[in-house]
């Protein structure tokens, strides 16, 4: 196991959501297990025997009877690293899309009061038109409603401090799908937590064993409903876009000096 500077791996837990990963579950949970202490895998209805490629390797082990969805397999790993008396939790999937070599730079940004999330913007080119596109929807609109520019809202590749979970609640019916990682960011943030980015590559095509479970059009849909229905709540919330756009400029400016300096070096 390899420590970040300034973190303690020994307090993080890893919790990857496992719905049909036979091909690629036990090269993550290794590559996981060599950053952290604690891996938990939330097995969350799968039928392809997925479980069987973790045979011996120590791990721990959620299972739903039944698919539940990728948010209610995120809340019982991270009920279990709780229980477990884990001070984090490190999501990431289970298809080779999060890369666990990345988590000690991103444990070097973590926090009792920061989410360090996965950003895939600086290798944006890399990722699917259509996605780009429907991230780039949804990082608007949630970073409205959350006050703050957020890089990357739809990556799940995260590190949370396991205290936002009992500082915010979730509606029932939000539980299951995607729209609860989105969801947890802006009431995070309406909690007095930040959220910071942590660059990671942007891995599609061959890297991936399976199409993934993600729908741009459908789940993308239902994060707009979802924040819409929070803005509206909020009286439209006029200052939370002042301050996310205000950040997402001082952020760009910073991005293209960075650039400058770099290519005057070469």
């Amino acid at each position: 196991m390899t420590s970040a500077p300034g973190s303690n791996t020994n307090a993080a837990a890893a919790v990857i959501p496992v719905f049909n990963e036979a091909r690629t579950i036990a090269d993550i949970v290794r590559r996981a297990a060599a950053q952290v202490d604690r891996v938990i895998v939330v097995d969350d209805g799968s039928t392809d025997g997925s479980l069987d490629a973790l045979t011996g390797m120590g791990v721990e082990i959620v299972r739903h009877p039944e698919n539940r969805g990728k948010g209610a397999a995120l809340l019982s790993g991270i009920e279990r690293a709780q229980a477990l008396g884990a001070g984090c939790a490190i999501t990431l999937d289970a298809d080779g899309q999060h890369p666990p070599e990345c988590i000690p730079d991103m444990m070097a940004r973590a926090g009792p009061r920061t989410i360090v999330l996965g950003s895939r913007m600086a290798d944006a080119g890399a990722m699917p038109k259509a996605r780009l596109r429907a991230n780039r929807t949804a990082n608007f609109f949630i970073s409205w409603a959350a006050g703050q520019w957020i890089d990357d809202t739809q990556c799940g590749f995260r590190i949370y401090p396991l205290s936002v979970f009992a500082a915010i609640r979730f509606r029932p019916h939000r539980r299951s799908g995607f729209v609860l990682e989105s969801e947890v960011l802006i009431e995070a943030c309406r909690a007095g937590y930040r959220v910071v980015p942590s660059a990671v590559p942007a891995l599609y095509g061959p890297v991936l064993q399976r199409p993934s479970h993600f729908r741009p059009v459908f789940d993308i849909a239902a994060i707009v409903i979802m924040v819409t229905g929070k803005l509206v709540a909020w009286g439209f919330y006029p200052l939370g876009l002042i301050r996310s756009q205000r950040q997402r400029r001082v952020r760009r400016r910073l991005e293209e000096t960075c650039i400058r300096k770099r290519d005057a070096a070469v």
